[in-house]
């Protein structure tokens, strides 16, 4: 029963996770620095009065100054180009190459921690890159069209979020998960304060809605559920329940934005999701 409850938190995380894209493209006069920091100051208010009504602030201390400074200042780049890669390319598009994260998770512990990479591992990646290929479609690459360079920081916006997850490993085993999120998104929020562009406070009125479902509803309460249940199941089925993250963006940006990915999109959504299921299946 606990395990079912595991799958359930992960399903209802990947779907709330998953369509933040869609919301961002509905927004309108605020720039990518600012959706940025109004998602991350609504996350960082909701969790802390979740911490606040658990009485587990004790537990927010800081431990290592330096790894918690650099996963807000990685999951930050992350986001602000992942946002912007959504203003420029389809959501489909954007959210399929942000998933390529543990491709980048695997070079990235190859180059700086010595792992040594398995045959499986490498026909992962291999599959992965063609996919990646297909969306990145060569056959319409210029460095002046803007679906391209969205593409690019799409892409970006996978690296930076491994890079994340890898300076977070050591503080996991420090503090508990909801200290990484929490100093994550207050450092998020005191840096993106300063590159805050807001032309009227209109803008903010006409699209409190929209920031309130970004920060709260695909950010703050996902960060719930999916402790909740990483902690139920067992860690080699985490992603591939969660390979319903970049699907349920994609599915609802055809309904709301009329966004039909084309085949090349498909085909090379369904390989990079194959490729990081033979990476991370062990």
């Amino acid at each position: 029963m606990d395990e079912n409850k595991g799958y359930l938190d992960l399903i209802i995380y990947s779907i709330l996770a998953g369509i933040v894209g869609v919301f961002v493209k509905l927004t309108q006069g605020l720039d990518a620095n600012s959706i940025v920091f109004f998602r991350a100051a609504f996350a960082v208010v909701f969790i802390f009065l979740i911490i606040l009504f658990q009485r587990r602030i004790k537990e927010l201390t800081i431990v290592d100054p330096v790894k918690t400074l650099f996963v807000g200042i990685f999951q930050g780049l992350s986001i602000f180009l992942y946002f912007t890669a959504l203003l420029q390319t389809s959501v489909s598009n954007a959210v399929f190459l942000l998933y390529t994260a543990p491709i980048f998770s695997i070079i990235l512990t190859k180059l700086f921690l010595k792992e040594q990479i398995e045959k499986e591992t490498l026909i992962g990646m291999f599959i992965t890159l063609i996919g990646i290929l297909l969306i990145l479609d060569p056959r319409t690459f210029s460095s002046n069209s803007n679906e391209t360079i969205g593409n690019l920081l799409a892409l970006g916006a996978g690296f930076f979020y491994s890079a994340m997850t890898i300076t977070a490993k050591p503080l996991m085993q420090k503090a508990p998960a909801h200290y990484v999120t929490f100093w994550q998104y207050l450092i998020i929020t005191l840096i993106f304060l300063f590159f805050l562009k807001i032309d009227s406070i209109s803008a903010v009125y006409d699209n409190l809605f929209y920031l309130g479902i970004i920060g709260v509803i695909c950010t703050g309460i996902p960060f719930i559920l999916f402790m909740e249940g990483i902690r139920k199941i067992k860690a080699q089925k985490v992603l591939v329940v969660t390979a319903l993250e970049p699907l349920a963006g994609t599915i609802l940006a055809l309904f709301l934005l009329k966004e039909i990915p084309s085949l090349f999109t498909i085909i090379g959504a369904a390989l990079i999701l194959y490729g990081v299921y033979r990476v991370t299946r062990r």
